[in-house]
């Protein structure tokens, strides 16, 4: 797309880190940016930037407030990943209460004599409670509704209205329900009120049949707090598909645990997502490029408002 357009010449910096980006934003007006770290001297050298097009909708890896304070868009793919985020999260739910590993393995071995010590659950009339409400909870809380799912909602940006119409409980803070929650899970952005907000004195709180499942953030999640409830007993199961440090050292305890469903971070990047995310991230920037962007984009819509 980039190539296509007659008035955009495209760079393709090979290397990322911050001295070689620092030299290559010089003279451009648009980044479009993946995974790469935009530091506030990375955006301090680009003087001629216009607009930043993440391809995703998580930016901690941008300093937005350089941004901001330079009235400069951060545009996100909001539309790209949502269903393939909501499909993975359940599919790490069923697999947890379905016990997919033990079962796939039990008939590897011949081992048909599971079936007379069940051991797999059903999610219908469970109670799941989901932290963020955006475009990702709300596409869970639907899929769980039609597995006949009780559903909190914990979101102190959507109106308590907005979650009872869809079908869903409201809740203040999601720690006052965690000794009635059957499956937890995350979908809110890390930032400085979310970061390890599931900690020990949480995971204590839940039921030993509970389970956590994070496709948010990592970080959002603490790990060894993690690890020492699942091997304690204290929770079931988890499911994780961010961590803290990508790829997590092989020592962190998360790996060794048969108890947790892994995934490295691709909850969101089925191969539809990822052209739907291309594509979009490319529409955004060639569109703040010429002064025509959708504001609903915006990571830093106070931008949008000044004058």
């Amino acid at each position: 797309m980039f190539e296509d357009h007659p008035d955009v010449e495209l760079i393709r910096p090979a290397d990322v880190s911050e001295q070689a980006l620092i030299a290559a934003v010089a003279d451009v007006d648009g980044i479009a940016v993946r995974s790469a770290k935009l530091t506030p001297q990375v955006l301090a050298a680009a003087t001629r930037l216009k607009a930043v097009s993440r391809h995703g909708v998580g930016f901690d890896n941008i300093a937005v407030a350089e941004l901001t304070s330079r009235r400069i868009p951060l545009l996100l793919a909001i539309h790209a990943n949502a269903v393939s985020v909501a499909e993975h999260t359940f599919y790490l739910m069923l697999s947890l209460a379905k016990r997919g590993r033990e079962s796939d393995r039990a008939t590897r071995q011949s081992n048909f004599a599971m079936r007379n010590s069940p051991v797999a659950i059903d999610v219908a009339g469970k109670v799941v409670t989901i932290v963020g409400f955006g475009r990702i909870g709300t596409r869970v809380a639907r899929r769980a509704q039609a597995f006949d799912m009780h559903i909190n909602v914990c979101d102190p940006w959507v109106d308590d209205d907005v979650i009872r119409a869809a079908g869903c409980v409201p809740v203040q803070d999601y720690r006052q329900v965690l000794p009635e929650t059957d499956f937890l899970t995350f979908h809110c952005p890390l930032n400085e009120d979310t970061r390890n907000t599931l900690g020990p004195n949480e995971l204590a709180a839940m039921g030993p049949g509970s389970f956590v499942i994070n496709c948010a953030r990592g970080g959002i999640v603490d790990e060894q707090a993690l690890a020492e409830a699942l091997s304690a007993g204290r929770i079931a199961g988890a499911g994780v598909d961010v961590f803290g440090i990508e790829p997590p050292a092989q020592n962190n305890p998360l790996l060794a645990s048969d108890k947790v469903y892994l995934s490295p971070h691709t909850a969101g990047v089925s191969i539809e997502a990822a052209r739907r995310m291309s594509l979009e991230t490319a529409n955004n920037l060639i569109a703040a490029l010429f002064d025509r962007y959708d504001p609903l984009a915006l990571a830093n819509p106070e931008v949008a408002l000044a004058p």
